[in-house]
């Protein structure tokens, strides 16, 4: 038996529980068996957790509950599938898994192979289970949604909307990298911070409008949407260049709530139609609605990034996996610098 933070029902963070007695998976020929020694806390967790998606995802799991919800992870491989020839028992390795069935709020957890790389040697568990989401959301976002490649990044001024969550800390950093002039949007708490760790202009919100500033953009990278910003799209695209080199990139946009709204029949054909009316009025503008997807290339080469100290860990708090409830409250509150993880230590 092992150890996991699960849900039985969906709800808010006092519904995630301690339960102790979880069978041990087993990993399939192409799966690894990890002893999770950290995790870390993204906003689609707390999602997943009220009931977002559940349309898909009850779909993909043999049992809706208890569920255990989590996607980063860096920790031991204990056991592996005959299929599996990249890792050795006792490997250190990291990652972050997009399936419903495999969540990381555990003691142990089947992780894809695809979606497992060792950890680099330059971080402790904690400090590496909190890259590997927040950084290949951005490479999901730019690689496969937007058909971007960094050498198109070069010399780009680039916005993000939200710059001090986890998401935003990581993009800041590979656009840096990357060859891209950012500016982001944070409050006054936090511009020093994202200044220490690329980004060359930093709005303070509370102050000012970006909206109402900048001009002349070729790429806007939207984390926060109509839940913070009323028209997000349409202030994005405002500041970007009327020219089809131009892109917005959103997050945040309506697929997963109208397939749960609708069902998938329905759901889907109406969300496609909603894309289609934002691209047709954007136009020239590229608009893309991006999607988390694993990346084995992604996770390796964020790999080498971290073991050349191009990108490192911004973590805000660190909680035991007993006081999970408490760290999922604190990431509702939007207002953290970076990652809150998630130490396995029951």
């Amino acid at each position: 038996m092992m150890y996991a933070a699960v849900i039985n029902n969906y709800g808010d963070e006092s519904c995630i529980d301690i339960d102790e007695t979880i069978s041990i998976p087993e990993p399939r020929p192409n799966q690894v068996l990890v002893k999770i020694e950290a995790s870390s806390v993204n906003p689609i967790d707390l999602m997943r957790r009220e009931g977002y998606g559940r349309t898909i995802f009850e779909k993909q799991r043999r049992i809706n509950f208890p569920w255990i919800i989590g996607s980063d992870f860096s920790g031991y491989v204990i056991k592996k599938g005959n299929k599996v020839s990249r890792f050795q028992e006792g490997d250190e390795v990291w990652g972050c898994t997009a399936s419903p069935g495999s969540g990381t709020y555990a003691e142990y957890s089947v992780i894809n192979q695809e979606e497992i790389d060792l950890k680099p040697k330059n971080l402790s568990h904690e400090e590496a289970a909190s890259l590997p989401y927040v950084t290949l959301t951005t490479w999901s976002a730019f690689i496969r949604w937007a058909g971007l490649r960094p050498e198109d990044l070069e010399g780009k001024n680039l916005f993000i909307q939200g710059g001090a969550g986890g998401v935003g800390t990581a993009a800041i950093q590979l656009f840096s990298h990357w060859g891209c002039k950012v500016t982001t949007t944070c409050s006054s708490t936090n511009i020093e911070l994202l200044k220490s760790i690329g980004a060359e202009t930093v709005i303070d919100y509370e102050v000012n409008n970006f909206h109402d500033i900048l001009k002349d953009y070729d790429i806007a990278y939207d984390l926060l949407g109509d839940s913070v910003l009323e028209n997000s799209i349409d202030k994005c695209c405002n500041i970007l260049k009327n020219e089809s080199s131009s892109h917005y990139i959103t997050l945040t946009h309506p697929l997963i709530n109208t397939v749960d709204d609708k069902g998938i029949l329905f759901g889907v054909p109406q969300a496609l139609l909603l894309r289609q009316q934002q691209k047709k009025k954007h136009k020239p503008i590229n608009v893309h609605w991006s999607i988390y997807r694993p990346s084995l290339s992604g996770l390796q080469e964020l790999t080498f990034l971290v073991e050349n100290g191009i990108i490192k860990p911004v973590i805000d708090s660190i909680y035991s996996i007993s006081d999970i409830s408490k760290a999922h409250k604190k990431v509702a509150t939007r207002h953290g610098s970076g990652k809150v993880v998630i130490k396995n230590d029951l």
